[in-house]
């Protein structure tokens, strides 16, 4: 995808006698279970992740200074080269804060490059999803993103910014507040588990490898931006972009608790329910998956997936995140999404795919427009 430089997108400051632009009115009667997903990039070990660009899959290195519970050096996933960042402050407050700052810093310019696509007076919000602790940490990278923003032509066009902790669930994380907000959002969400914090923490520790021969996932991480449309309620699906329509949580016994036909034709359910055989937009033919390298996730799906939809492959139609960045922490989602778009065609369809978690499974599909087939006067049959 041909994007211009940021250098030429640089906006010339308007002097102050100048009037101020009148205000976007906000809304607040969007559907809270449809989403339209427009573009998208990534950056990870692997690469930059666009529309039209996927990377070769990236090979775990060696830590410079995470060790497993062996003493040894762990193999990670970690984005070479980021920005450099002198924000004493910001590192005295923990080194994944600063990390966190710099990966966010690493993606802006480009992510505020999607917008070019957008009417030239559309007005859009930007949401970080970030897992920063610190409310202090969290307001100095949300001071930073805005002063990159105002110094770009885009910074007229600014509704609201504003932080998450959160990530998962697209729908609940760009849900607009009280006061509404823009139809356009961008949403930049980044995460960083390359570091003994969190390789040790409840929410990592069943996921991630702690020792140096250890199974499991590498510690990575990911800088992810999306271009979304809120829909209003009642809008048709439209004509370009795809559909991400509420996503399916099912909680069911721990994994390692079941045998492979169990945990196999739970899946199989599942397809079921969430894309029913009678389902009208047509069949997925592209398929996302979090963690394929923990245990038994491979056959549990791969089961599934011939039994359910046997024209896809796994392997040729399937992508795995963790082949790009190994386990991206609560960023996940928001790859899944551009992984997703990467080399799709406009009228295709993909199925998201969390199984991470021991006890529950989750789906999202991402659905294209419809695409009636044209009549002709040759008789094809």
């Amino acid at each position: 995808m041909s994007r211009a430089s940021i250098f030429d997108l640089l906006h010339e400051r308007q002097p102050v006698s100048e009037p101020e632009p009148t205000p976007e009115p906000r809304q607040s009667d969007y559907d809270n279970e449809r989403l339209q997903v427009l573009d998208g990039l990534a950056l990870t070990a692997a690469g930059l992740i666009t529309l039209d660009s996927l990377p070769e899959a990236h090979t775990p290195e060696l830590s410079s200074s995470l060790l497993g519970a062996d003493g040894y050096r762990l193999l990670v996933h970690e984005i070479a080269d980021l920005p450099v960042a002198e924000e004493p402050e910001l590192g005295r407050m923990g080194t994944k804060a600063l990390r966190l700052h710099r990966l966010v810093q690493s993606i802006v310019l480009e992510a505020l490059m999607l917008l070019e696509a957008l009417p030239e007076d559309a007005h859009y919000d930007v949401v970080l999803s970030a897992p920063v602790v610190s409310k202090a940490a969290a307001t100095l990278i949300m001071d930073r993103l805005r002063a990159v923003i105002a110094e770009t032509q885009y910074s007229e066009r600014l509704g609201d910014l504003r932080h998450s902790t959160a990530g998962e669930d697209p729908h609940t994380v760009l849900a607009v507040p009280g006061e509404g907000g823009m139809p356009y959002v961008l949403w930049l969400s980044v995460d960083t588990v390359t570091n003994q914090q969190d390789l040790v923490s409840p929410t990592h520790s069943q996921l991630l490898v702690q020792r140096s021969r250890g199974t499991g996932l590498h510690a990575g991480e990911a800088a992810v931006a999306v271009l979304i449309r809120r829909l209003s309620n009642g809008e048709p699906q439209p004509e370009e972009g795809w559909l991400l329509g509420a996503g399916t949580l099912r909680e069911h016994p721990a994994r390692s608790a079941r045998r492979d036909h169990a945990k196999r034709q739970g899946l199989i359910e599942l397809f079921g329910e969430f894309w029913p055989e009678e389902e009208t937009t047509g069949k997925p033919s592209r398929l996302v998956v979090d963690a394929l390298g923990l245990p038994g996730r491979a056959v549990e799906l791969g089961g599934a997936v011939i039994e359910r939809w046997p024209e896809i492959d796994t392997i040729d139609d399937g992508v795995n995140v963790e082949d790009f960045c190994g386990w991206p922490g609560a960023s996940v989602t928001a790859l899944m999404l551009v992984l997703a778009i990467a080399e799709m065609k406009p009228d295709e369809h993909a199925i998201l795919l969390s199984l991470h978690a021991e006890s529950q499974s989750r789906l999202w599909a991402l659905r294209g427009p419809v695409v009636e087939a044209t009549q002709s006067g040759e008789d094809h049959s």
